[in-house]
């Protein structure tokens, strides 16, 4: 219980003057015994029982009138568990406006009833209440009413996705450190694709029921084989979504189909074109719309050249040799000298890998030294480690030997932690001979994919595809020196870290001679598309077990919970009115006893 008038309470120092007046009245004068009056102090003895009791309940009675009248007039406020006002709070409010809140559902957008139902909320709080607002970017901003009302009322859905149970434990901290009791209100198609398990929020968490998601299909991916065209290639499309209905899937090259075909869900479909004229081009792979039109498209850059001219010296060892032979019986691989692969440093292009006596290893370091490049191999160790590549196709390959490597460079691959394949200028390094006993990649089916990569994206084009989600930050190839957008060129900063555009897309890249070495594809997040709602299970191990999945209705109910109160003062005032005709009643009726007696 708490007051709002709590200087009122001083009020209280009069619930005294009752008794003052009883001990006032308790003195005794002197006494003079008339004998026509001793006829009276047998009857004043019979009733002096009555009258004690009287007058006591008399104190007590007003002494209680008056406490309950500066109660009142202190305005005491208790917290009830249901009806009610709520006092000052402070609530949290995390609207979804994701990707997947585009999704159509009896009609209307799925970012529209969410909205709808978080300006419900947002109207019931007063001057008194702090709030703070998270949307689709899940950072907490400290809103007013009004501020709030303007932003649901024009919310649109952003095409990024949502990290909902992040989203919440950070806005759950800012509730829990404020001296305001606080709650926080997810209003979320909850996806269970959005949630992300940890500890429970620090704060109530109650979420509004979502609505039913409807049939979906979209592009999860696509991979582009080989990664430069020469002259044609083929686009391998992942369906993703919910149904096993079948759509047109097609691929539109500067705005002109050139393939399509039908797939499900779920599957892969391969989309190839024979000739492509020499150079860049924006594409973009498409499903037939449904209710969301978000994750329908997936932007693509394509490049046809010529294929790159490779050779390879005996000294990088036969499963090298062989698989360079089938990727040129393929076409992907020209023969020539452009690139060299060897066990010792060449004149120009050169994929350098060790030499097989460890002996020669210091020779390779003076010819780096003194060709100018920092790359240097360093000691040999030994171990099992995964390699991990965003450039190129490595599957689950393991490194059994490795060299580690120092000096400057941009890391294509690397390996427990530290750099193993690195390019530097016209040189690439990898840390591992290319044999069974060092690398798990020459027994593996992804050795063509990955040495196609190496010749054609680490060193022979130059010219790089790289893929964001929109806003999100990515790391640019070396050589990029600016980016593309509709709003002007961008500059690279010297790291190489950017932040995406907002805005999905093709953006190419411009190095510093004015040539394009790169493109930037921004994407969907392809987990936006799967729209199947979380379990409860998945609820309480992203809020803990506490959550309360709600109606729009039981909301009405349960929100501020945590600081909902009532005014007693008009219970008091009227307990006070009752206790003044009890007196009344008492007083009147010890008078008549009196003048009867």
């Amino acid at each position: 219980m708490g007051f709002l008038q709590p200087l009122a309470l001083l009020g209280l120092a009069a619930a005294a003057i009752p008794a003052l007046l009883h001990l006032l009245q308790r003195r005794v004068p002197p006494t003079v015994t008339f004998p026509a009056v001793r006829y009276l102090s047998e009857t004043e003895r019979r009733h002096s029982r009555r009258l004690k009791l009287r007058n006591l309940l008399l104190l007590l009675l007003r002494t209680a009138l008056i406490a309950l009248i500066v109660l009142a007039a202190a305005r005491p406020v208790a917290r009830l568990p249901v009806g009610g006002t709520h006092g000052p709070s402070a609530l949290a409010l995390v609207v979804d406006n994701s990707l997947s809140s585009g999704a159509v559902v009896v009609g209307r957008r799925v970012v529209d009833i969410l909205a709808s139902q978080a300006r419900n909320a947002v109207r019931r709080l007063t001057s008194s209440d702090r709030l703070w607002l998270v949307l689709a970017d899940g950072i907490p901003r400290q809103r007013s009413r009004a501020q709030a009302l303007l932003i649901l009322d024009s919310l649109d859905p952003e095409p990024v996705r949502l990290d909902i149970g992040r989203a919440v434990r950070s806005v759950a901290r800012v509730v829990a450190d404020d001296p305001l009791p606080g709650e926080v209100l997810v209003v979320s198609d909850l996806q269970r694709t959005a949630l992300s398990p940890g500890d429970a929020p620090a704060a109530l968490t109650l979420l509004i029921e979502p609505s039913l998601p409807p049939r979906n299909r979209g592009v999860d991916s696509v991979r582009l084989t080989p990664a430069v065209w020469s002259p044609g290639g083929t686009a391998v499309v992942s369906v993703g979504g919910s149904g096993r209905t079948a759509g047109e899937v097609r691929l539109e090259i500067g705005g002109r189909v050139v393939a399509r075909d039908l797939a499900r869900p779920g599957e892969r479909l391969a989309l190839g074109v024979e000739q492509l004229p020499a150079g860049w081009h924006v594409a973009r792979v498409q499903v037939g719309p449904d209710e969301l039109r978000a994750d329908d498209t997936w932007h693509l850059a394509l490049r046809s050249a010529p294929a790159v001219q490779a050779v390879a010296d005996p000294s990088v060892g036969s499963f090298l040799l062989e698989a360079l032979d089938v990727l040129q019986s393929a076409g992907r691989v020209a023969r020539g000298g452009d690139v060299t692969l060897a066990a010792h440093l060449g004149p120009g292009r050169t994929i350098l890998v060790p030499p097989a006596e460890g002996a020669l290893v210091g020779g390779i370091n003076r010819a780096l030294a003194a060709r100018g490049v920092s790359l240097r191999f360093g000691e040999e160790v030994r171990g099992e480690w995964r390699v991990e590549s965003e450039l190129l196709e490595v599957g689950d390959a393991r490194v059994y030997r490795r060299y580690r490597l120092r000096g400057d460079g941009a890391v294509i691959a690397s390996t427990g932690g530290e750099p193993w394949i690195v390019r530097e200028g016209e040189v690439v390094i990898v840390g591992s001979r290319l044999e069974e006993s060092w690398t798990s990649l020459p027994v593996s089916a992804g050795f063509l994919p990955f040495l196609d990569g190496i010749i054609n994206r680490s060193i022979g084009s130059g010219a790089l595809r790289v893929g964001a989600t929109p806003s999100a930050t990515v790391t640019l190839p070396p050589g990029a020196v600016w980016l593309l957008t509709p709003a002007g060129r961008m500059p690279v900063p010297g790291d190489r870290r950017i932040r995406a555009p907002a805005v999905p897309g093709v953006y190419f890249m411009v190095g510093a001679g004015g040539d394009t070495v790169g493109a930037l594809e921004v994407n969907h997040d392809p987990a936006e598309s799967l729209l199947a709602p979380a379990s409860r299970e998945a609820l309480e191990a992203t809020f803990g077990p506490d959550v309360t999945l709600l109606s729009e209705e039981a909301l009405q109910r349960e929100l501020f919970r945590a600081a909902r109160r009532a005014d007693l003062s008009a219970f008091l005032l009227a307990l006070a009115v009752v206790l003044a005709l009890v007196e009344l009643a008492v007083a009147t009726l010890g008078g008549r006893v009196r003048e009867d007696g």
